[in-house]
């Protein structure tokens, strides 16, 4: 569930960077640090979305950066980066990130149908598009948990 891997140890708030590629490294810091996932993980990232555009952002202002699990994932994790100001990947203007490491193909499913119905909820996504607070923030992901 996703209020089990987004967590204090997890979210980033106030995140400064310059770019996109920067926010894979900081957003995918903490996993790292928990030995979640190897730092090849994050460069399969950027590997991936040099390879294939600026799909990672999946609705205005979020980005989902995600690779694969043999690239270095060791256990599922999560983790979320709120940007004090806008990077932008391409055209498309990120302001709040999430990074994902599923460790198969199949095992996440669950996750992604939780984190669909959050990100179908226009409250949850104005706090993440308006820099909301960590603890409303944090409330809405244990709601949504609790609704999914």
């Amino acid at each position: 569930m996703i209020k089990d891997l987004i967590t204090d140890e997890t979210y980033l708030d106030d995140v400064v960077c310059e770019t996109w590629e920067e926010l894979v490294d900081i957003g995918g810091g903490p996993l790292v640090e928990q030995g979640a996932v190897e730092p090849q993980f994050l460069q399969s990232i950027k590997d991936t979305v040099h390879e294939f555009g600026s799909y990672m952002v999946m609705v205005e202002d979020l980005a989902f950066f995600h690779g694969r699990p043999e690239a270095g994932v060791r256990k599922c994790s999560m983790s979320m980066a709120m940007l004090r100001e806008p990077v932008y990947l391409n055209d498309k203007r990120i302001k709040a990130a999430i990074v994902f490491a599923a460790v198969d193909n199949k095992g996440h499913l669950e996750l992604m149908r939780e984190l669909g119905a959050l990100l179908q909820d226009e409250e949850f996504l104005s706090l993440l598009r308006n820099h909301g607070s960590k603890s409303d923030i944090l409330k809405k992901i244990q709601e949504g948990a609790d609704i999914a």
